[in-house]
């Protein structure tokens, strides 16, 4: 198989206070998951998709991030983006986009507590924003969405839709063109602000979904992985 070689920014900058009862002196992509942190499982697979370069945007407790990883992770070269104060996710990713090595091509975008192992070649990038989209029984705490038949994304936030948001998008970097650097979240202001742009497109997988924010969820990773 050929693989498309892509960049991703992984937002880790999160306090992640759910988890502090299982590890309250880690940052959560840190979490310990058998015998290692949750972000080496995540990076570990998307290597295996073709990632090869790592953003890693950090803020609480983000020197202990670096002392793990320093400059590259199985041979995958890593960057830091580093926030002096909360940027919130929208931010974070706004102040990560200045180490892309390849600022004109699309790349890709991980929350850094989602476990979403879907296959990047079928991961296409539609518009100038795709998310990737998982099918839930029940929708309890996440960004459900509402799409057109064409893939068009119309609502984000719906609590009642069991098609939630998985945590990984693909994004030209024309789509930030006009964005201002300050504190805001992805999810709540910038991916709305595409969709009233009509920017924004979904792409349903039928992959596992876990996000280990909550202890449940952290324990329940443990087990399957």
């Amino acid at each position: 198989m050929c693989l498309a070689l892509m960049e991703a920014i992984i937002l880790a900058g999160g306090l992640g206070t759910r988890l502090r009862s299982i590890c309250p002196d880690l940052p959560k992509p840190l979490a310990p998951v058998r015998d290692k942190p949750f972000l080496s499982h995540l990076m570990q697979y998307w290597k295996g998709q073709g990632v090869n370069h790592f953003i890693l945007s950090v803020g609480y407790l983000h020197e202990k991030v670096i002392e793990t990883y320093g400059t590259s992770f199985e041979d995958v070269s890593i960057d830091y983006a580093i926030e002096s104060t909360p940027l919130g996710t929208g931010g974070a990713l706004l102040h990560s986009l200045s180490k892309l090595q390849n600022p004109e091509k699309p790349f890709l975008v991980l929350n850094g507590d989602t476990y979403f192992p879907i296959p990047l070649s079928e991961f296409h990038l539609i518009g100038d924003c795709t998310l990737a989209l998982h099918q839930t029984e029940k929708n309890t705490r996440y960004d459900g969405v509402h799409i057109t038949p064409s893939g068009k994304i119309i609502t984000l936030g719906d609590p009642s839709s069991t098609l939630i948001n998985g945590g990984c998008y693909l994004f030209h970097p024309r789509a930030f063109k006009n964005i201002t650097q300050k504190p805001f979240s992805l999810e709540q202001e910038l991916l709305p602000h595409f969709i009233a742009k009509h920017m924004c497109f979904g792409h349903l997988f039928d992959s596992p979904f876990i996000d280990i924010g909550i202890p449940e969820d952290y324990n329940l990773f443990n087990l399957t992985i």
